[in-house]
């Protein structure tokens, strides 16, 4: 099982707390497939699926994280592989750093 955890800042509220979950519900509805937010937390947000998800999963996390706005409103974002715990990252610190 792969997940997408994302959790938006205490301080988003109001209009922009839900531009920012319709970001990332279209984000991970891709050319890849579909794949829903199962949170019913406002401020969290989890997407996750087994195998045939992996590729939605992939394209939503690189759609988002390539949005300067979207991160500059997420506390913490992680990537969680069950099968491949070492696989599991902090997303927000993987694209912090510089590409040479």
């Amino acid at each position: 099982m792969y997940s997408s955890i994302i959790e938006i800042k205490k301080s988003v509220s109001g209009e922009m707390l839900e531009k920012l979950r319709q970001t990332a519900e279209k984000a991970f509805s891709n050319r890849a497939g579909s794949v829903k937010n199962s949170s019913d937390d406002s401020h969290r947000l989890v997407f996750k699926g087994g195998e045939n998800a992996y590729p939605c999963l992939d394209l939503g996390v690189a759609e988002l994280a390539d949005k300067d706005s979207f991160r500059k409103q997420v506390a913490s974002w992680d990537w969680i592989d069950d099968e491949e715990p070492g696989e599991s990252c902090d997303i927000l610190a993987v694209y912090a750093e510089p590409v040479y």
